[in-house]
């Protein structure tokens, strides 16, 4: 028995259906592949088109963690911000597209630089960065600022031409990739260049230390002070973030925090700080372990070194390695020095890790700090971490205060000691035991 002949589909439907294969729904943007056609024509008399290639990292994740919902939303927010750029910070007459239907990569193909004229890798550089900064700006300035892991937006560029001998459709595909690489070899080739400078900076022991006062909130006495380490000044790791991340793919992280270790110490004795005054040391867990045969010694050079020391161990650094982070802790505090929580409010675990380890400080992640005052969310955290720190004699350190709103909430809820830009940016000098800060007023 045949089959019956289904209804023949109108017009409308059929044109709706094919919009759908051709147009993401989410976007509104045409796949590449219905580009091609507009592109040949674009490229007549001409050498070539710029190719812009837009990713937002991590979306996989996203999506899976967040749901598709979420994962929508970004990528409709991405376009709508490529769309805001043509004409601004894009040519007017750029060309937006998408990498496939219900894709996760946009496209934007330029014929011409902003001035006329040919355009060239130079000027796709520039328009690079300046989309880039864009969708940063509105990617994670916005309700999307939480997201974990962060978005992170990777802009690639290059040149599209003809060539006789490949498909047209190959070419624009294989130019979109190439665009799509760049960032990663950029990145690759940084890294290398990074750790060529830490090799260097390790054996010519380079490192610097500046100084940033802990002061009492109540009275602006002068606590102590944090060494916070340094690379060469105005070079690519001149910050300890960047020096940490090259000596994590290096595998010298332990050299470079006893570098670190070192420099304070100098620093400390040109310095003549008061042998009162305490000190704050950053250290990696790992260096404290009792795996780590060298730890014993380093421990006692740091008790004898006739001042009070405080280290600070890293929140996160828990999660990675418990066992070994609660060994530094109880080897540290073994040896008579003081035992400070670090970037506490940022991970779930924070006030169990409090109560468990019983630090004499706790110190607040600026990321908490920021905008307390008209954040009540993080008023809540920041209520539950003084509950716990009281319960356990820790004192409160809140870290990168900025403007005297935070200071004053912080010390409201509970924060005995702060630091931040409010008293005094990091410096070559510290003061006396007896200094006294006074916020800046300006701020």
């Amino acid at each position: 028995m045949s089959p019956e002949p289904r209804e023949p589909l109108s017009p409308r439907t059929d044109a709706l259906r094919l919009r759908s294969v051709l147009y993401d729904r989410v976007t509104g943007l045409p796949a590449v592949a219905v580009l091609c056609a507009e592109l040949r024509s674009r490229l007549n008399g001409r050498r070539h088109l710029g190719v812009l290639h837009v990713e937002i990292g991590g979306l996989d994740i996203v999506e899976s963690l967040y749901g598709w919902q979420v994962f929508d939303r970004i990528i409709a927010r991405a376009a709508a911000v490529l769309r805001g750029a043509v004409g601004q910070d894009l040519p007017a007459d750029t060309l937006l597209g998408i990498s496939a239907v219900a894709g996760d990569r946009l496209a934007a193909f330029v014929a011409e630089a902003a001035g006329g004229g040919e355009v060239t890798s130079t000027a796709l550089s520039r328009y690079a960065r300046a989309l880039a900064r864009r969708l940063d700006r509105e990617l994670t300035g916005s309700d999307l600022a939480g997201i974990v892991p962060p978005l992170e937006v990777r802009v690639g560029h290059a040149l599209l031409s003809i060539d006789p001998f490949f498909r047209f459709e190959r070419r624009v595909l294989a130019t979109l990739d190439r665009a799509r690489s760049l960032p990663e070899r950029r990145r690759k080739r940084r890294e290398r260049s990074d750790a060529t400078e830490l090799e260097r900076i390790l054996r010519d022991a380079e490192i610097r230390t500046v100084f940033q006062p802990v002061v009492d909130l109540r009275s602006g006495d002068v606590l102590g002070y944090e060494a916070l380490a340094r690379g060469p000044e105005s070079g690519p790791l001149e910050m300890p973030r960047a020096m940490f991340a090259a000596s994590d793919r290096l595998g010298a992280s332990l050299a470079l925090d006893r570098a670190c270790r070192e420099s304070a110490l100098r620093a400390c004795a040109a310095d003549q700080i008061d042998a009162c005054v305490t000190l704050f040391l950053n250290v990696l867990p790992q260096s404290f372990e009792s795996v780590d045969r060298d730890a014993p010694e380093v421990l006692r050079g740091l008790a004898q070194a006739g001042r009070p020391i405080v280290l600070e161990f890293p929140e996160r650094a828990a999660d990675t390695d418990p066992d070994g982070f609660s060994s530094a802790v109880e080897n540290a505090r073994e040896s008579g020095l003081g035992i400070a929580l670090d970037d506490v409010g940022t991970g779930r675990g924070s006030l169990a890790l409090v109560e468990r380890i019983r630090p004499d400080y706790v110190k607040l992640d600026p990321t908490l700090v920021r905008g307390i005052e008209r954040n009540r969310i993080k008023q809540e955290i920041l209520r539950s971490v003084v509950r716990i720190a009281d319960s356990t004699g820790a004192s409160i350190v809140a870290e990168g205060i900025e403007v005297r709103d935070e200071a004053e909430v912080l010390l409201a809820a509970g924060a005995r000691f702060g630091q931040g830009y409010l008293f005094a940016r990091p410096g070559a000098r510290a003061g006396g035991a007896s200094e006294r800060v006074t916020p800046d007023a300006t701020r």
